[in-house]
């Protein structure tokens, strides 16, 4: 790491985020993250997104990001839903860092927290398709970890209810979503990470329509 980091434990809904600078980085970890035990797995997971933004990774490099803001299209309906998604393609590549010290010795943890993921969703369908679509991606980006990191079996039932989510929500989508996230190229050029993002939001709006 390069650049100094500062943190602070805040109030906020989620467990923690991280913002950088060109100068500093800042960790910030709720009073939940602190007691849950999950703490070394969190700030891992935050100093990996900030390890791919000072390597100016195409997940993380303000240039890409201007480039998918011409390059890539969504329905303003669905923004939100691709927002999240991206937000996960970001965390693919943190998490490629973070795994060492967030799985686990035997990789239990991940496997744990990610399928909560899934079961926490189940619990929140909507009748708004793409907020159904947005959660299909998280429970894709959840099993797509897993398989990238080989702590999930095809047979695993943890599949079986993502897609009984799908299939609740009336489209069919997290299989490829799975595959998209653990397929994901582990340093691509800006062109061709552009590109994956335009098959994401393909498969987002396929998905929504």
């Amino acid at each position: 790491m390069q650049r100094p980091v500062s943190a602070e434990i805040v109030s906020i809904p989620i467990m923690g985020a991280s913002k950088s600078l060109s100068d500093r980085h800042t960790l910030f970890v709720s009073v939940r993250a602190v007691e849950s035990g999950l703490l070394d797995g969190l700030v891992a997971h935050e100093v990996g997104h900030m390890l791919r933004t000072e390597q100016d990774h195409a997940s993380h490099s303000p240039d890409v990001f201007r480039l998918i803001e011409k390059e890539v299209r969504i329905p303003r309906a669905g923004e939100g839903a691709f927002s999240a998604a991206f937000n996960h393609i970001q965390d693919i590549y943190a998490d490629d860092l973070a795994f060492p010290v967030f799985s686990g010795t035997d990789g239990r943890r991940a496997y744990d927290f990610f399928s909560a993921w899934i079961d926490n969703n189940a619990a929140t369908k909507t009748r708004n398709r793409w907020q159904n679509v947005g959660e299909a991606a998280t429970n894709g980006f959840a099993l797509g970890n897993l398989v990238r990191h080989a702590l999930i079996m095809p047979e695993d039932p943890l599949w079986d209810r993502a897609r009984g989510f799908d299939r609740q929500a009336g489209f069919e989508v997290v299989d490829s979503l799975a595959s998209f996230y653990s397929d994901l190229p582990q340093d691509p050029a800006p062109a061709a990470f552009v590109a994956q993002v335009q098959h994401l939001a393909g498969l987002l709006s396929k998905a929504a329509a």
